[in-house]
């Protein structure tokens, strides 16, 4: 198994997000954020991005997150999309973050 994210990509069946994953997962190396519906969704309603294409929101999560924290994020947004942003009912009250969400100032 390559351990750079451009020969990841190279492999029949394994994109973008795929490769983040397994940088992240299987080497301990997180070189970008693997931007699945959970990723997307959160990132648009808290305005980090208002694209859809999931290699242009990685972009722009890019610019505004610090490598640092590439390791968790993609875990703090499965969990926060899992658990309280979620895609048909998000549980605005509850949540932690609503006071700079996009989604909920503009539906409350």
């Amino acid at each position: 198994m390559p351990n750079n994210i451009d020969d990841l990509i190279s492999l029949a069946g394994i994109g973008r997000k795929s490769a983040n994953v397994i940088m992240l997962e299987a080497f301990n190396m997180p070189v970008g954020i693997a931007v699945d519906t959970h990723v997307k969704r959160i990132s648009n309603r808290i305005g980090f991005s208002n694209e859809s294409e999931p290699s242009k929101i990685e972009q722009d999560l890019l610019k505004i997150i610090p490598p640092a924290y590439y390791k968790d994020v993609n875990h703090l947004f499965i969990w926060h999309g899992r658990n309280t942003c979620t895609a048909r009912s998000p549980k605005c009250s509850n949540c932690p973050i609503k006071k700079y969400c996009n989604y909920y100032l503009n539906n409350v």
